[in-house]
C-alpha cells in the first residue's frame, strides 16, 4: 500500500472511532496520526458550527430598549358647584305642635262643644266643667272684698270724727291755758286735763288713719283672693291653645275629670294638633352631618299618594349628634293651608348638600388609601404623588381643599398650600402610576 492510500485508512479509521480511544497513549496508531487526526477533528467542527443557528448572547441591562412612557389625559382644577343628595328614606309627618288637654281642677263634664277632626281657633272654649264649689268660693271672695269695702269707710268716717274731736280738745286747752294766764282764776289740774284730752285725741286720730291703711289693705288681699277664685274658676273651661285640629276627645257630658296629678284614667280630655304648617323630622347619619345647614334644599316624596314630589328648606338642625344613633337631628318645616299633609305620612327626604364656587377634581383623578387621599401632579414630565384635603363629594366631582408640597430641600418638612388652579393633574389610570415615574401627556382630544 502506498503512502497515499495509508493515510486514506488513517483518516477513515480516524473519523470511526471515538476521540477518548484516540488520546490513548499506548495505541502506536494513535501517537502516530495525532496530528493528522486533530487537524480533521477540527475542520469537520468547524464546519458542522457553520450549519448551526448562531447561539443568543444575554444582553446587558444597559442595552435594553428604554421603557414607553405612559400617555396620560391631564386636567386642572376648576371652580364649580359640587352637589351631594343625602337620602334617607322612611320618615313620618308630624304636627308642628301636638298638645294634650287635661282638667286643671275637678269638676263635672258640663257641655263638650268640639270632636275629633274639628278645626278650633285659639282660645275657643272645647269643654266646659260644673265646679260648684269653685263657683262658691268666688261668690264668697266677692263678699270679702264689700266687706273690706265697708270696714274702709268706717275707718275713714271714724278718721272724721277724731279730727273734731282734735280740733275740740285743741280749742278748750288754748282757751283755759289763756284764761288762767291772765286771771289766775283757772286752776293748774284743770288746764293740765284739758291739755291731756287734746293729745289723747291727736292720738285717736292716728289710730283712726292706721285703721284706714288697714282696710285697705284687706281690700286688696281680698280683691287677691277673689282674682284666684276667679282664675281657679275659669279652669273650668277647656280651651283650644293655638289655630288646630282636634285629633282626640275623650269626655262626654257628665264625666267626673280630675287635675292630670291624679287624674284616674291618665289620659287627656282632648288632644289639639297644629298641622299649619307641619314638619317632617329626618335623622342623617354621622358621617353627612357635618355637610347639612340651615336653607339647604330637600325634596320629599310621599309613599303613597301617588308618591307626590314636595320641595323644602331644611328649617333648623340640632347641631349636636345623638350619642347613641350617632345621627343629626334635622328639621323641615311645610306649609300645610289645605291641611292635605296629615300627621304620619311616610316621606322620603333627599336633602340637597352644595358647595358652590370651589376648587374640584374629577372623582377619577384622586386615589383613596386608608384615610389619606392624593392624586399625581405632573412636573417636569413625571408624575409627584400629591396628598390632598378634600371637603364634598358628589355628581363626579370632588372639592378640593388644600395640596401637600413636597420639601424643596433635605431636612425641611412639607407643607400645605392653597390650590391655584394651575396645577396639572392626571385624570384618570392614577391607580399603576408610582411617584416619580415619567409620564407624557396626552394629546388634546384623545
Amino acid at each position: 500500500m502506498n503512502d497515499k492510500g495509508r493515510m486514506e485508512s488513517q483518516d477513515a479509521g480516524t473519523r470511526s472511532v471515538p476521540r477518548s480511544w484516540l488520546a490513548t497513549r499506548h495505541s502506536p496508531l494513535a501517537t502516530r496520526s495525532f496530528p493528522i487526526a486533530a487537524t480533521v477533528v477540527l475542520v469537520l467542527s468547524l464546519a458542522a458550527g457553520c450549519d448551526r443557528p448562531p447561539a443568543i448572547v444575554p444582553q446587558s441591562a444597559s442595552a435594553q430598549p428604554p421603557a414607553v412612557e405612559p400617555s396620560v389625559h391631564l386636567v386642572k382644577p376648576v371652580r364649580q358647584t359640587v352637589r351631594r343628595p343625602i337620602e334617607q328614606p322612611g320618615f313620618n309627618i308630624e304636627a308642628f305642635q301636638e298638645t294634650p288637654l287635661f282638667a286643671r281642677i275637678a269638676g263635672y263634664v258640663r257641655k263638650w262643644n268640639v270632636d275629633i277632626g274639628d278645626h278650633v281657633r285659639k282660645e275657643q272654649v272645647l269643654a266646659l266643667l260644673y265646679v260648684p264649689e269653685r263657683e262658691a268660693e268666688l261668690a264668697q271672695k266677692e263678699a270679702a272684698i264689700r266687706q273690706a269695702a265697708a270696714q274702709i269707710d268706717q275707718a275713714q268716717a271714724a278718721v272724721l270724727t277724731a279730727q273734731a274731736q282734735v280740733e275740740r280738745t285743741k280749742s278748750q286747752y288754748e282757751r283755759l291755758a289763756r284764761v288762767g294766764k291772765s286771771s289766775g282764776v283757772m286752776d293748774q289740774e284743770s288746764i293740765d286735763e284739758t291739755r291731756l284730752g287734746y293729745e289723747a285725741a291727736k292720738a285717736n286720730l292716728v289710730k283712726t288713719k292706721a285703721d284706714v291703711a288697714a282696710a285697705q289693705a284687706q281690700l286688696e288681699a281680698a280683691k287677691a283672693n277673689r282674682d284666684y277664685a276667679k282664675t281657679m274658676l275659669q279652669y273650668a273651661e277647656i280651651r283650644a291653645p293655638y289655630d288646630g285640629v282636634v285629633t282626640q276627645r275623650n269626655v262626654n257630658t257628665g264625666d267626673f275629670v280630675q287635675p292630670a296629678a291624679n287624674g284616674p284614667k291618665g289620659q287627656p280630655l282632648f288632644v289639639v294638633n297644629q298641622i299649619d304648617p307641619v314638619r317632617v323630622f329626618v335623622n342623617v347619619p354621622g358621617d353627612d352631618a357635618s355637610w347639612i345647614k340651615d336653607g339647604d334644599p330637600v325634596s320629599l316624596r310621599l309613599q303613597g299618594a301617588g308618591g307626590e314630589l314636595i320641595q323644602g328648606k331644611v328649617t333648623r338642625n340640632a347641631r349636636s349628634l345623638n350619642p347613641q344613633a350617632r345621627t343629626l337631628r334635622t328639621e323641615i318645616d311645610l306649609p300645610n293651608p289645605q291641611g292635605r299633609l296629615l300627621p304620619g305620612m311616610y316621606v322620603q327626604a333627599t336633602i340637597a348638600v352644595q358647595h358652590e364656587y370651589a376648587w374640584t377634581l374629577p372623582a377619577s383623578a384622586l386615589v383613596t388609601e386608608g384615610n389619606q387621599v392624593f392624586c399625581y401632579r405632573v412636573e417636569h414630565g413625571k408624575a409627584v404623588r400629591t396628598p390632598l384635603q378634600v371637603g364634598l363629594s358628589g355628581n363626579g366631582l370632588v372639592e378640593v381643599l388644600m395640596k401637600q408640597t413636597s420639601p424643596s430641600s433635605p431636612g425641611e418638612e412639607a407643607h400645605w398650600e392653597a390650590i391655584t388652579g394651575d396645577e396639572k393633574i392626571v385624570a384618570n389610570g392614577t391607580a399603576t402610576l408610582t411617584n416619580g415615574q415619567a409620564v407624557q401627556p396626552a394629546p388634546a382630544g384623545k
